[in-house]
């Protein structure tokens, strides 16, 4: 493999299509998707934005136990990784948005309203994208249920859908980068879907069947769509949930917008049907919770 495929969102073998991209591969370009072009190019416009505040502006919106608001840089490690011995934090910073809800549930885990820059029409363009992303999830995710061969009311675990619309910059590599120092350290997904656009500046990687790791090159007409560790267990393991990672050495500041659509909170996660493997069940929001505290700064102080 020296390349991720590319779907047709509009192809009449759509769910063949996913299947076979997912089991093999993990990840693909997705085309065809009816997000604007010019929405997309509005969030990138708010995220440069954002982030081009002074870091005291920022720090007034800091993440908190609800996963919202900004995250400073190197203020997650992925202690978790299984495919790299992580000690140093993501070299990132970022702005996260998550479903609006007027107040924090205690009974629903990571409920709660978002947190707001003062930036003129900011809120109202995320919430416009955040809106038509949430419209693609569960779409696709139609796709992905149909090509494991779920029932229909499987879909009902998304409602509503745990959403993270996250705004990620990631500074230029430093020129002598130890080999331990990532954007994002390698991973998989924790989730179900992600929707990643991303401006034309490279970085991501993804871990081939055979161990080396290939560059994902930018698509600006196209979302970068992998599966992520819930749906991998949700198809008994037929959908492979791959490692990726990113490493910014172009010299050039890098964006991205990933759009995670994941599973209600409460759900009950396990094989739909069966597939290659067994897997326990397990409550998404004991898991979430689990590896937010173990990742996260902000998460690690309401623990304690």
């Amino acid at each position: 493999m020296t390349s991720i495929p590319v779907l047709d969102l509009n192809a009449s073998d759509i769910a063949q299509q996913f299947r076979l991209a997912y089991s093999e591969v993990g990840f693909a370009y997705l085309i065809n998707h009816g997000v604007p072009d010019n929405l997309r190019d509005a969030v990138f416009a708010a995220s440069k934005q954002f982030h081009a505040l002074p870091e005291n502006l920022k720090r007034v919106i800091e993440v908190d136990a609800t996963h919202r608001g900004y995250i400073p840089m190197a203020a997650s490690t992925d202690v978790n990784s299984d495919f790299a011995d992580i000690t140093k934090p993501n070299q990132s910073s970022s702005f996260m948005m998550m479903r609006e809800d007027e107040v924090a549930l205690p009974d629903v885990y990571l409920s709660g309203p978002n947190k707001w820059p003062t930036l003129e029409g900011f809120r109202t363009t995320l919430e416009d994208y955040n809106k038509e992303m949430c419209g693609l999830g569960a779409r696709v995710m139609r796709i992905a249920l149909h090509s494991i061969g779920a029932d229909d009311a499987a879909i009902d675990m998304f409602a509503p859908a745990t959403t993270w619309l996250r705004l990620l910059h990631y500074p230029p590599a430093p020129a002598q980068r130890p080999d331990d120092l990532y954007g994002s350290a390698p991973h998989t997904d924790f989730g179900a879907l992600t929707f990643l656009a991303t401006d034309d500046v490279g970085g991501l990687q993804v871990l081939a069947t055979d161990g080396s790791w290939i560059d994902v090159p930018p698509r600006a007409d196209a979302f970068v769509v992998n599966v992520g560790d819930m749906l991998h267990r949700m198809s008994g393991g037929l959908l492979r949930s791959t490692p990726h990672r990113v490493i910014n050495e172009t010299g050039r500041e890098r964006y991205s917008c990933p759009f995670f659509y994941d599973p209600h909170v409460s759900a009950q996660i396990k094989p739909l049907v069966g597939h290659l493997g067994a897997f326990e069940p397990l409550n998404f929001g004991a898991f979430l919770r689990s590896e937010l505290e173990a990742s996260y700064d902000a998460h690690k102080v309401d623990a304690s």
